[in-house]
């Protein structure tokens, strides 16, 4: 599958870029599997199901923000997508990685396969997460939780 591998590869250049010498960034990993659009939809509404296809996740999005897009494609159009980010609160955020911590409990206490590549850890199936780590070490940092 064409996503796993650039999945795989993304790994690899994270591993690659933490271990450059002398560097004062270190890179941490952020996804969602098996689309972004777990992570958006988790902003408006809970998600307690499984998607067998990137595609099935837009009935979630329509449903969150009021949409109708058609395809994955038309969502993802600069414009579309700006718009949705602009119905979005910090309420929402917060929301967001409460919502994606529960899947990620949920995971580990259904004791869900947990891959390994490059040191990175991941579940193989979904839905699963870690985007939301990162946006709450932001919000932490900033005060704002």
């Amino acid at each position: 599958m064409v996503h796993v591998k650039q999945f795989l590869e993304t790994l690899d250049l994270l591993k690659e870029a933490n271990s450059i010498r002398g560097k004062q960034i270190k890179y941490l990993m952020g996804y969602s599997n098996l689309t972004f659009e777990l992570w958006m939809a988790l902003h408006k509404n809970n998600f307690n199901a499984y998607a067998e296809h990137r595609s099935h996740y837009l009935r979630h999005i329509n449903n969150a923000f009021n949409e109708r897009f058609t395809e994955l494609n038309t969502y993802k159009e600069e414009d579309n997508f700006k718009r949705m980010l602009r119905k979005l609160s910090l309420d929402d955020v917060k929301a967001a990685v409460r919502r994606a911590k529960t899947i990620m409990q949920r995971n580990t206490e259904n004791k869900l396969q947990v891959l390994q590549h490059k040191g990175f850890k991941y579940f193989k199936d979904n839905p699963s997460l870690t985007i939301h780590e990162s946006i709450e070490k932001i919000l932490k940092d900033c005060g704002l939780i």
